[in-house]
């Protein structure tokens, strides 16, 4: 038989053809040596991703929970500066929110009282609030939100 028409026919152990010497792979490191790699390389890069998936899970929750009671104070500023209410009207109707949509642990310090602010009297509920690290658990410290709304019997 002829080889096709453009085709070489190189000699069996022709060193242009078999340049891999006996022992090695075709990039040169001693056979055996990348065995498993790809799962290893897998697991540090896996293990990475799922850090970074969590940390921006638990900053999307964090700035949740912040802008959940921001809103829940500021409605309870409204109730109790409604005429006729009182600050703890307000501060009762904050708590009332926030247990019901976060949890009873980020209703637990809430105040209100009157204030002036700008020379206008306002009612200004305030709500001290755990951190939430690690979903609605976390530390010790505290982030405080605050609700401000002119008072109508004034």
């Amino acid at each position: 038989m002829t080889p096709a028409a453009g085709a070489a026919h190189a000699p069996a152990g022709d060193p242009c053809v078999d340049a891999t010497p006996a022992g090695t792979s075709d990039r040169g490191a001693p056979r055996g040596s990348e065995r498993g790699a790809a799962v290893a390389e897998f697991a540090l890069v896996a293990a990475l991703a799922s850090l970074l998936f969590a940390s921006v899970v638990q900053l999307g929750y964090a700035l949740h929970v912040h802008n959940t009671a921001t809103a829940h104070v500021i409605e309870g500023a409204r109730v109790g500066a409604r005429a006729g209410n009182t600050t703890q009207a307000g501060a009762a109707r904050a708590q009332e929110l926030l247990g019901s949509s976060l949890s009873a642990r980020y209703a637990s310090a809430v105040t209100a009282r009157r204030t002036t602010v700008g020379g206008v009297e306002v009612v200004e509920v305030e709500a001290d609030l755990p951190v939430p690290l690690l979903g609605p658990l976390g530390p010790g410290e505290s982030m405080s939100v605050t609700g401000h709304a002119f008072a109508e019997d004034q």
